[in-house]
């Protein structure tokens, strides 16, 4: 691929930092369209996870189904900004269209976490060491410097964790691009959109907080919204929220926008 070209296709979509709340914004309506099929959805998510967790290898299997099952719910949100409806079979959509992809999406999120968190296990063992995780009044030992690489460490590991899979799910399930191939694009438009970003991750910790307030009820109507965020990031960052999704593979607009933001390097042979 010709890296000029990608740099100049991603300049075109970079978003300001007011999209960050227009993200929230234009999901928040997208939910009052569909209320109560969006909190059933929601409900019945949290069920079958649970479920899967029940069983043998349960938090495996979690892990690997995760990106299927939100995968469904980006192709329901892709059929409602396209001018359909949400229904509660999207649950279940990404087990008919992109299987696959989806499923290793979820392994290379699995071994993404695996790695790091052994990472900054070595790191803490280096830095704080093992005795004072045993011993807590050796902590006022660990040097101010110690834990501040420990910090630091845990921060970048997770913010890049956040930037790489914030949009892969949609990008897999939507536009079908491959599973590594997401991640890839899904951190490039995070740090391309990294103020818009900023906003919307500070808006999500207010909504959050306020959610909490009265017993945690907020959460029921608050996590359907910042699902459905997911896909109006991504479609605006992307400019695929042109046509709504169907049953067959990649919808073909969704792909070609996709496309656009990285296009391949002429064959010179």
């Amino acid at each position: 691929m010709n890296q000029s070209l990608i740099d100049e296709a991603l300049e075109r979509h970079i978003r300001p930092a007011g999209a960050g709340w227009a993200w929230i914004r234009d999901a928040w309506r997208m939910f009052t369209r569909q209320v109560v099929t969006w909190l059933v959805l929601v409900v019945l998510l949290f069920l079958v996870v649970l479920g899967i967790g029940l069983i043998p290898l349960g938090d495996l299997l979690t892990s690997l189904l995760s990106p299927v099952l939100m995968g469904g719910l980006m192709l329901g949100a892709h059929r409602q900004a396209g001018g359909g409806r949400v229904d509660l079979g999207h649950l279940f959509a990404g087990f008919r269209r992109q299987l696959g992809p989806l499923v290793l999406l979820g392994l290379l999120q699995l071994l993404a976490t695996i790695i790091g968190l052994t990472v900054l296990a070595v790191v803490a063992l280096l830095t704080v060491g093992l005795q004072a995780f045993e011993s807590p009044e050796l902590f006022s030992d660990v040097t101010l410097g110690s834990w501040i690489l420990l910090a630091v460490v845990s921060a970048v590991f997770t913010a890049g964790m956040v930037m790489a899979f914030w949009l892969a799910t949609p990008l897999v399930a939507i536009a079908g691009c491959k599973p590594w191939e997401s991640v890839e694009r899904s951190f490039e438009a995070a740090l391309r959109n990294w103020r818009a970003l900023l906003v919307y991750g500070a808006v999500v910790l207010g909504l959050l907080l306020v959610a909490t307030i009265p017993l945690g009820l907020g959460l029921i109507v608050l996590l359907p919204v910042l699902m459905i965020s997911n896909y109006t990031a991504c479609a605006d960052i992307f400019a695929f929220a042109t046509s709504p999704a169907t049953d067959g593979d990649a919808d073909p607009e969704a792909a070609a926008a996709v496309r656009e933001e990285r296009p391949d390097e002429p064959d010179h042979r």
